[in-house]
């Protein structure tokens, strides 16, 4: 699973580095706007693909303690869940932001915010 994610990143930089390399070349700002835009969107693809893996792990564990018998309403959890131990429950506008936010946090994604601070960096020099 983690694959996806480095897959992800290793996209997401070699567009940056490309396209930070043709606005040097061709001292151009729209580029490096463009090379920062390109990589919020991956790392925001990024992020919500970190947020599902959190989620998977979670109804995992939970299916094992159902199984290994280390919860007491097995019985009842089975009933509710109907064997659909992967389902997603819909979240609102408000939680996603805060799904976002709290993934954003992880040190998997502090690539993404050293790049983007360089960007503005380069940008605010020229």
């Amino acid at each position: 699973m983690a694959s996806n994610s480095l897959a992800v990143k290793q996209l997401g930089f070699s567009i940056w580095t490309a396209l930070v390399g043709f606005g040097f070349t061709n001292k151009t700002s729209s580029l490096f706007v463009l090379a920062i835009i390109s990589l919020i969107l991956l790392a925001l693809l990024d992020i919500y693909y970190l947020f599902l893996e959190r989620r998977f792990r979670t109804n995992f564990n939970c299916l094992t303690e159902l199984l290994c018998g280390f919860d007491e309403q097995a019985l009842e959890n089975m009933k509710k869940l109907k064997g659909n131990f992967l389902k997603l429950e819909r979240i609102s506008a408000g939680q996603e932001f805060q799904m976002y936010m709290s993934t954003i946090k992880s040190w998997a994604n502090l690539p993404y915010v050293v790049i983007i601070v360089i960007t503005v960096v380069i940008l605010l020099g020229k």
